[in-house]
């Protein structure tokens, strides 16, 4: 069920590129396009923990997110198909049909609301519109979805992993103000 969403826009995604057709040529060799994921998602990653140890909401809504995970109660090793699904379908339907479409902002700000969390988590739709631009950006450098798919994908897996205690830091990264911690309403 988590997946859900995720695959069904990577299907509308890739519907639309099978129908519509790959309108670019890649750009940069193979490795480069590998190498400027890589390099974006640690960029995405290291904005993500300045922003978890800097800014309550983003916390708040990190926080409500390892929750949910948690209370799934998945294997550890589930972290890596979860971020691969999850990555390959947004980046097929957010770069890969809308970023065309509606433009770069656009499917950014749909990219960013498409990361719902309570109006107290303000900071985390926010910050995946930002990454959205970034990866909208890189996709349209790079004349291919695959190094947003890269980045994607490492902070995805970043994210389950956390969220299923594979973090060796510590399940709660160090948060003990109750006034920080996620509450059960919306």
């Amino acid at each position: 069920m988590i997946l859900l969403p995720s695959v069904a826009i990577g299907v509308a995604g890739g519907v639309w590129l099978l129908v519509r057709g790959v309108r670019h040529a890649p750009r940069l060799a193979l490795g480069w396009q590998l190498a400027a994921g890589v390099g974006l998602g640690l960029a995405l990653l290291a904005v993500a923990w300045l922003l978890e140890r800097s800014l309550p909401s983003f916390r708040f809504a990190s926080r409500l997110m390892e929750q949910a995970l948690r209370s799934l109660a998945l294997p550890a090793w589930s972290a890596l198909p979860l971020a691969a699904v999850t990555a390959v379908g947004e980046e097929l339907f957010f770069r890969g049909a809308l970023l065309g479409v509606i433009g770069l902002v656009g499917q950014a700000l749909l990219f960013g609301l498409f990361h719902p969390v309570p109006r107290r988590g303000w900071a985390y739709p926010a910050y995946a519109a930002l990454a959205g631009l970034a990866l909208g950006a890189l996709t349209l450098a790079a004349g291919s979805l695959l190094p947003a798919m890269v980045a994607h994908f490492g902070v995805n897996l970043q994210g389950f992993w956390q969220a299923q205690g594979g973090n060796a830091a510590g399940g709660d990264g160090g948060v003990t103000d109750a006034a920080d911690t996620p509450q059960a309403h919306t």
